[in-house]
């Protein structure tokens, strides 16, 4: 099989002949593999997972992010098959309709990928093969809950959980602090969700350009000032384009987990959870009533941004891990602490 990049340049190597097409993108992630490509953030893309071998330990079908994996394609150095009582890695793939390739050079292809930044490509058998320039449709309205999805709690707040992408690892955050959950689809209108009457909303991660998802940047727009707000990765982009900013497309995105992130009030730092090709713009802020309140220590790209009056902020790393660190799990202790007027 063959990898064909739209720079032209061409990829060899051995896989079960499944064609797929998307931007090919790089993840640094070592484990979590099988809830990486899950995670709905990676919805139309092909993975190059740095790391020489996965699929060591086969699928835990109990701790995906969703109930099938996103990427359109996956490739690898190394194809393992690990001990394991559910299906490998592979087997997995190949039954979702994932195409993957191994014995790829994915250290030298992740640096090609470094300087020319993320291309589009088809993973085919014919290296001739002509590569699509764009997509059909923005990936949220494929990953999106169709109807809306009640999850009762105990003791805790009403949560409206806007879905975007949402991985389950959020939802199971939620509930651990006995909250009731209130999924709504991507494109629900500001109006029913306060007919609800939750006691906060949360905007979840997703896939693709936020900048074109101009309904539900409307919908945000309407519900700022209504009640606390925060959001997760393309959540946050959303809130920050909402109030007036701006976002922009990174060269290569930062995808993996091992991403070291500084918070600016604290001025502590710690080491994140990862998945966006696309950054908030920080000059953009000025005059919105934003601040940046966290940075990437890699690049000095904004990784979480806050209202100065109002109670609504986001983060654009991933609090919940999965795959990765737990580091900056207080997210949701301050989300729920927020909707009793507390920040």
């Amino acid at each position: 099989m063959y990898l064909v990049l739209e720079d032209g340049s061409c990829w060899e190597g051995f896989g079960p002949g499944i064609e797929v097409k998307g931007e090919v993108v790089f993840d640094t992630t070592p484990v979590g593999y099988p809830q990486a490509v899950s995670d709905p953030s990676f919805a139309g893309q092909i993975v190059v997972f740095a790391f020489p071998m996965i699929g060591n330990y086969g699928v835990d079908l109990e701790r995906l992010e969703s109930n099938k994996p996103w990427a359109s394609g996956v490739v690898v150095t190394s194809m393992e098959k690990g001990a394991f009582e559910g299906p490998s890695f592979s087997e997995w793939l190949i039954e979702n309709g994932v195409g993957w390739m191994k014995f790829v050079d994915t250290r030298r292809l992740v640096i090609h990928l470094r300087e020319r930044g993320c291309l589009r490509g088809a993973m085919c058998l014919d290296k001739r093969k002509e590569i699509p320039l764009s997509q059909e449709e923005h990936p949220v309205k494929t990953v999106s809950t169709k109807e809306v999805i009640r999850l009762e709690g105990k003791r805790g707040p009403k949560i409206a959980l806007v879905d975007y992408g949402v991985k389950r690892n959020i939802v199971r955050e939620l509930q651990k602090r006995d909250c009731t959950v209130i999924i709504f689809p991507h494109n629900t209108e500001a109006e029913e969700i306060l007919r609800e009457d939750p006691d906060g909303i949360l905007l979840s991660n997703g896939p693709g350009d936020p900048s074109l998802l101009e309904a539900e940047i409307k919908t945000v727009g309407d519900l700022i000032g209504q009640k606390p707000i925060a959001g997760i990765c393309l959540g946050m982009q959303i809130l920050a384009l909402a109030v007036g900013g701006m976002t922009e497309k990174l060269k290569y995105g930062h995808r993996g987990a091992n991403h070291a992130v500084k918070d600016l009030i604290s001025g502590k730092g710690f080491v994140t959870s990862q998945n966006h090709g696309y950054a908030v713009v920080e000059s953009s802020l000025r005059g919105t009533g934003m601040i940046v309140t966290h940075v990437n220590l890699g690049d000095g790209s904004v990784e979480g941004i806050m209202h100065e009056k109002l109670p609504i902020w986001g983060v654009q790393f991933h609090p919940e891990g999965s795959p990765g660190p737990l580091d900056y799990e207080c997210f949701f202790d301050k989300f729920v602490a927020s909707t009793k007027g507390v920040l």
